[in-house]
């Protein structure tokens, strides 16, 4: 891993994130937008639990911060019983590794491995750690992210590729 370093603009798009080494998520045009606002619940809490890997092989996270959200113990308390506000955030990236793609598609895999059927809800785990292990790229890994799990747009031919690999093996 390298340094920690700020970025000044949103890095390029696609970014595969990883919550906490079990879920995934694909971070894209349509969905980058849903950052751009925060619960004061989710503004007090210190840890963040995902990392974001970029095709030009750093590892990211991201900071959310409310100018208008001041964090006090009054606003605390509020946030965690009664009021949870949403706010406008500024989204400060932050760049804290590098990685090659073995290693990305190691922790992929090792979702899988602790997935409770929201990853293979649609393939089996062997299958779709068979089908992350022969991506051969970034672009190709989120093409088979995208197609066994996050858009899918044919069921019937999944499982009938599924079956016929099962069946090979």
């Amino acid at each position: 891993m390298t340094n920690i370093n700020q970025i000044s603009e949103q890095p390029e798009l696609p970014l595969i994130c990883i919550y906490k080494n079990r879920g995934i998520e694909i971070i894209n045009d349509e969905t980058i937008k849903f950052f751009n606002k925060a619960s004061a619940y989710s503004l007090i809490q210190e840890n963040d639990d995902s990392e974001m890997y970029s095709s030009d092989m750093k590892i990211l996270t991201l900071e959310q911060k409310a100018d208008k959200f001041k964090n006090t113990k009054w606003n605390r308390f509020l946030a965690k019983t009664i009021y949870n506000p949403s706010f406008d955030v500024n989204l400060n990236w932050k760049q804290i590794g590098t990685y090659n793609l073995t290693d990305l598609k190691a922790e992929i895999k090792n979702c899988i491995d602790k997935d409770d059927d929201i990853l293979t809800q649609f393939v089996d785990a062997d299958f779709f750690k068979h089908k992350i292990e022969e991506s051969s790229d970034f672009t190709h890994l989120i093409d088979n992210l995208n197609k066994y799990r996050f858009e899918i747009k044919d069921e019937e031919s999944i499982w009938k590729e599924n079956e016929e690999w099962n069946n090979k093996k």
